[in-house]
């Protein structure tokens, strides 16, 4: 028997809403390839990130770890059904969720193909063909391909890919080998840069003196932000992009035809 759930606004426990011997979303076939997720790393079609050992995580859920029994969660209230935020499919061991946004709440008059009659007043609830997030039991690994779709289930998961803020900015802005430029400042750094700088920040705390030196030659072969008296010197938020993907080790030069180009996602090789 499978079970679907519902999580009501402004309320924390989960109800149930129905059970049905039918399955409600079907496992997508490449699960299997799951990427790790990393900021860094854009999906290709069909793939979907992954998030190992989510039961011990701060974001996962108390009821993911219990064996899953109906009787815990109440029959959801007629009142309720008008306010829910997502829902859940419990399928054996895989827990399958679904946002649920006021446009996938369909109030108007519609017609019953089986029933043959004009429905009045009977709101529906539209089910997307793939679920926003899936989560394994068996392997405790997380599923999802938007952190923003994840995050409105398990909330918190968007500081996984976090941006700095305006004090962490201007921090990073000030570091010994940048030089801001014809006013360029934190006020002119835009979230995309923002997310790299949070992420380059952890970077840089890996890498000692000698590193550092290694990596600034390495930037200034591949592109040509200024570089004097060992500053970058930082106009743009373009110049600011290429030092920062330049940190992170995204620039490289093809094996055959020697063509420098930049890695606009990455993945990690064991």
């Amino acid at each position: 028997m499978n079970y679907l759930l519902a999580k009501v606004k402004r309320k924390q426990n989960l109800f149930r809403l129905l059970s049905t011997d039918d399955d409600i979303y079907s496992l997508p076939e490449t699960l299997d390839n799951g990427v790790v997720y990393n900021p860094e790393t854009l999906l290709e079609e069909e793939e979907w990130y992954k998030y190992e050992n989510f039961s011990t995580s701060v974001y996962t859920m108390a009821f993911l770890a219990d064996n899953f029994d109906s009787v815990n969660f109440n029959q959801i209230s007629d009142a309720d059904t008008k306010k829910i935020s997502f829902i859940c499919s419990v399928q054996d061991e895989l827990y399958f969720f679904q946002n649920i946004s006021t446009n996938m709440l369909i109030r108007k008059k519609w017609f019953s193909l089986d029933e043959l009659s004009i429905e009045v007043d009977k709101p529906i609830i539209t089910i997307n063909k793939e679920a926003d997030a899936i989560y394994d039991k068996a392997t405790d690994i997380l599923y999802f391909r938007k952190l923003s779709a994840a995050n409105a289930i398990f909330r918190g998961m968007d500081l996984l890919y976090r941006e700095a803020t305006e004090a962490e900015t201007q921090t990073f802005l000030e570091s010994d080998f940048l030089e801001m430029r014809n006013g360029f400042d934190a006020e002119a750094v835009k979230i995309p840069n923002r997310k790299r700088i949070a992420m380059v920040m952890d970077t840089l705390s890996r890498y000692d003196a000698t590193q550092k030196a290694n990596i600034f030659e390495y930037i200034q072969e591949y592109c040509n932000v200024p570089f004097t008296a060992d500053k970058f010197e930082i106009e743009t938020e373009d110049e600011l992009k290429l030092v920062l993907y330049g940190i992170e080790q995204r620039f490289y030069t093809t094996l055959l035809g020697n063509e420098k180009r930049i890695a606009n996602s990455i993945i990690t090789l064991s």
